[in-house]
């Protein structure tokens, strides 16, 4: 591929841009995606960002977008139309045809969770457990053979610490720091222990059912920019990578352009 490359992760609390050259990131950057930006506006970010890791932005000349935010995918699509000669790919089961994805409407699968697995099996083969902790926590189940089996969704820790305040009276809102002692005495202590403990031992007990069920142990890799806390305290997890799914926007891009 001639020139560099634009990946784009769009969740729904941040987005991560990276900057790629051939298979190497030069530079990466994390964003709110609460913010609806317009298409120069999404611009006018990456040349910042461009520039300031030294980057000449006019050297962009291809884009990948892996969105589960329709309003940031219309406004990024816009952006490359005006940006680019070519048309970014847009990051979905039609988009990849060659993805084996067993779910009964494989429409559903996010762009994020393809490119977990993509890139997952990519780099660990199968079989395989992505666990993503963000907004959600996202288990992705990938067979010995690359196919996408199904996965497990459940409410990330900052969403159920959230749920906790808004949805009582008293609550407070907590941070997301394991607490010093498992059993809390006083109240920020107490959900701090549900909302941290709570979700490593919740991912735990479910990998383990997931190998019960399939009969084999899988090997399971985590990512998402809160991983990283959570996967050193799990006792299932055998590797960390925080770019996985912008490597799997990479990847993806790579291989439609060279199916196509």
């Amino acid at each position: 591929m001639k020139g560099l490359l634009l990946a784009v992760d769009v969740g729904n609390t941040t987005l991560e841009i990276g900057i790629y050259k051939n298979d190497k990131l030069l530079t990466s950057w994390r964003l709110s995606s609460l913010v609806t930006r317009t298409p120069d506006e999404c611009w006018q970010s990456i040349v910042f960002f461009a520039r300031e890791a030294g980057i000449d932005p006019h050297e962009l000349k291809a884009m990948a977008i892996g969105s589960v935010v329709p309003d940031h995918t219309r406004s990024y699509l816009n952006m490359a139309k005006s940006r680019f000669d070519s048309d970014p790919l847009i990051i979905s089961v039609e988009s990849c045809p060659f993805l084996e994805v067993n779910y009964d409407d494989p429409r559903q699968v996010g762009a994020d969770r393809l490119c977990n697995a993509y890139a997952g099996f990519h780099y660990y083969g199968g079989p395989l457990i992505v666990v993503d902790f963000g907004t959600a926590v996202t288990l992705d189940i990938i067979a010995e053979e690359g196919a996408y089996q199904g996965g497990i969704i459940l409410p990330g820790p900052l969403g159920a610490a959230r749920s906790l305040h808004q949805k009582t009276a008293q609550l407070p809102m907590v941070s997301l720091k394991f607490p010093d002692k498992l059993i809390g005495t006083t109240t920020d202590n107490s959900i701090r222990t549900g909302v941290t403990w709570g979700i490593v031992d919740m991912v735990d007990s479910l990998i383990e059912r997931i190998n019960a069920e399939l009969g084999v142990k899988q090997k399971v890799v985590s990512t998402g920019g809160l991983a990283e806390p959570f996967a050193v305290r799990s006792r299932n997890f055998q590797e960390f990578r925080s770019d996985l799914t912008l490597e799997g926007v990479r990847l993806l891009y790579l291989k439609t352009r060279t199916s196509a």
